[in-house]
């Protein structure tokens, strides 16, 4: 096993945990500040993980692409309809596909990286293009729970909440 195969691998495990660990998402359920802050985590590594190991070093689209998907996550973030238990440290987000969406938009690039390079043995055009796709869905994820995590959670009403379930009570903020 070459390192370039296992990098490979370890982004396509951290982008699988990235979605994985983002499944309270979609149903709106009450998740930790630990649960919400996992996601970008593991996303910004397998970025990393991918720019590192990319072919073809083209920083001025690398940065294009965080600045777009830090621009781009903020948006979403401010979007969201958020709550909070402040004596539980809990946070519910709206029921959004957004964030699951583009953490496995994260994990097809990462898988096409493996599968093209580690098991084909495909050569690289050095483009830098799936790096960059990388680096601009990490950057979406991680905007997107800042502004939730900083801005929106801490204006938020308090609605007493159990972790791992919907209130089902309306979302304010």
């Amino acid at each position: 096993m070459t390192s370039l195969f296992i990098a490979h691998l370890a982004a396509v495990l951290l982008a699988a945990l990235a979605l994985w660990s983002m499944r309270y998402e979609p149903g709106g359920k009450a998740a930790t500040r630990l649960d919400c802050s996992i996601p970008p985590l593991l996303a910004v590594l397998a970025a990393v993980v991918l720019l590192v190991v990319s072919p073809g070093k083209r920083p001025e689209l690398w940065i294009t692409a965080i600045a777009g998907g830090l621009a781009a996550g903020a948006a979403a973030g401010a979007l969201l309809r958020v709550n909070q238990d402040h004596g539980h440290s809990l946070i519910r987000m709206a029921p959004a596909w957004d964030g699951m969406a583009a953490a496995a938009a994260l994990l097809l690039l990462a898988l096409v990286r493996f599968v093209s390079s580690s098991l084909m043995g495909r050569q690289s055009s050095g483009f830098g293009v799936l790096a960059g796709g990388a680096t601009f869905l990490a950057a979406y994820i991680a905007a997107r729970f800042i502004v939730v995590r900083f801005y929106k959670a801490p204006r938020s009403i308090h609605i007493d909440m159990v972790r791992g379930q919907n209130p089902r009570r309306t979302l304010i903020h």
